[in-house]
């Protein structure tokens, strides 16, 4: 997607622990934070050839996309430590992808181990651009990780969902989606760009484990209170096998066939818990760098 290799201007911080120990020219570590063209957008997202769209017509918009992340560090196999940034940040990835820091200097090489957390944010949290210091307490209040906000439409069918999820992650050893290898690569005398990519359409994904599975809402809409809103608790009510309607029906795919979520490996039941563990997997680096993730405190 087009946002997955922008970085913008850098914001100088304060960081622990930076090293430039080479002979060679340092660098700098610019670290940003995107949901791409999805969070700003919405579905269906048309970016040249590729379009990317629910199965089953609906089209869904954001308002709000807050992510807490943070908890940097960057260090070698030969456990040099280039940074570690305590910090937690809250973006709105509606909102743009906005920097969270830059590691200034630090040697020029490879940084094979990259690490971050998405966590709730901390009393001490950096809230970023147009994130509103009241969201921030809410997501602390709640333990969440995630809060997200919109609609969705399908014909004359509108309806609107507010939601805090609390998956909290650990990621590391991410791969870098530029050239599938681990870490960073900083040249000599020059900014390398770090983007942690957070893939927004694990939110609606029916197979886990798998980029790119299909997506889907009317399982979702179907939980929708007679007021339009979708409570993200009721879609624990919504079984994997065989989701049903409003009126308890089965919701069927296109070809007719009686629709069944997969969750692979994950300990989900119902649909709450899918998106839950859907969504732990969201974080990437530059792209489509997959990280190792575990279930974080």
């Amino acid at each position: 997607m087009t946002q997955r290799w922008m970085v913008r201007a850098m914001v100088a911080m304060g960081l622990a622990g930076l090293t430039a120990c080479s002979d060679v020219a340092p660098g700098k570590l610019t670290v940003s934070v995107s949901g791409e063209d999805v969070a700003k957008e919405g579905l269906p997202l048309t970016e040249g050839d590729e379009t990317i769209a629910l199965a089953d017509g609906w089209s869904v918009t954001f308002s709000k996309f807050l992510v807490s992340v943070g908890r940097l560090s960057v260090s070698g196999v030969d456990g040099e430590v280039a940074a570690a940034d305590s910090k937690l940040y809250v973006a709105d990835l509606h909102a743009g992808d906005p920097e969270l820091l830059t590691i200034d200097p630090i040697a020029a090489r490879r940084w094979d181990r990259f690490n971050f957390f998405i966590v709730p944010p901390s009393a001490d949290a950096v809230a970023l651009e147009g994130v509103q210091a009241a969201d921030v307490e809410r997501m602390r209040a709640g333990g969440f990780n995630y809060w997200i906000e919109g609609q969705a439409t399908k014909g004359d069918r509108t309806v609107t969902f507010a939601w805090g999820l609390t998956n909290p992650t650990s990621n590391a050893d991410c791969t870098n989606g530029d050239d599938d290898k681990q870490g960073v690569v900083v040249p000599t005398g020059a900014t390398a760009s770090a983007q942690l990519t957070i893939h927004v359409e694990h939110l609606f994904w029916t197979s886990l484990g798998a980029e790119g599975a299909e997506l889907r809402f009317e399982p979702i809409a179907a939980k929708a209170g007679t007021d339009g809103v979708i409570p993200f608790d009721a879609l624990a009510t919504q079984p994997l096998a065989q989701p049903r309607d409003a009126a308890g029906n089965a919701i069927n795919d296109e070809a007719g066939q009686p629709l069944v979520y997969n969750p692979g490996t994950a300990a989900a039941t119902n649909l709450k818990e899918f998106i839950l563990a859907g969504m732990s997997g969201a974080g990437h680096l530059n792209g489509e760098g997959l990280c190792t993730v575990t279930a974080s405190p």
